[in-house]
C-alpha cells in the first residue's frame, strides 16, 4: 500500500438529470463505470482539480458549485489494503454537454431515474455514491471498502 492516501476529485456532472460517466480503461477498475475524476494535484485546490479533471477527460468545460462528501476508500486484495483514496465529491455544473475526449475511458451521459438498471456495471462505490450522495444529497463522510477477487470488486462497507 502506498503510505498516505490519494487524494481525488470526483465529479457529479449533471445536466437535465443525466450524469456523466466513464468505462475506466484501466487502473483497479478497468471495464467499469464510474464517475470522472482524478488526483488532487499538490498546487491545486479541489475546486480546480474537479474542474480540470472533468476538461481533461472529456473535453468538457464545468464550473464548480460545491463539495458535497468525502468517501475514506480502501481497496483490499488477498487481505491487504492495496489503496487508500480520500474521495471528494464534487457537485459541478457543465457549460456544455459535448464530449471531445476520451483519453482515460469511453464517456457516456446516463439518466440518473435508469442509473439502477447499470448497478452490476459501475463501481460498487460509485454506484452508492450516486444513489445517496448526489441523488439523495446526503452530505456527510464515509467508510468505504472494497474487496477486490480476481476481476471482481464486492462492496464491503459503505458507511
Amino acid at each position: 500500500m502506498k503510505e498516505s492516501p490519494l487524494p481525488v476529485a470526483i465529479s457529479a456532472l449533471i445536466n437535465r438529470n443525466r450524469i456523466l460517466l466513464i468505462k475506466r480503461m484501466g487502473g483497479d477498475y478497468a471495464g467499469l463505470w464510474g464517475l470522472p475524476g482524478g488526483k488532487i494535484e499538490r498546487s491545486e485546490h479541489l475546486s480546480g482539480a474537479a474542474v480540470r479533471e472533468i476538461m481533461e477527460e472529456s473535453g468538457i468545460e464545468a464550473e464548480f458549485r460545491g463539495h458535497l462528501a468525502v468517501v475514506s476508500e480502501h481497496l483490499v486484495e488477498n487481505d491487504e489494503v492495496r489503496n487508500h483514496f480520500l474521495l471528494h465529491i464534487c457537485d459541478l455544473v457543465p457549460k456544455s454537454t459535448r464530449i471531445t475526449r476520451e483519453r482515460e475511458g469511453r464517456l457516456s451521459w446516463f439518466d440518473l431515474d435508469s442509473i439502477g438498471d447499470m448497478r452490476d456495471s459501475i463501481i460498487p462505490s460509485d454506484f452508492l455514491m450516486i444513489e445517496r450522495i448526489i441523488k439523495k444529497r446526503e452530505s456527510r463522510y464515509y467508510d468505504c471498502i472494497i474487496e477486490k477477487v480476481g476481476n471482481r470488486h464486492f462492496l464491503r462497507k459503505f458507511e
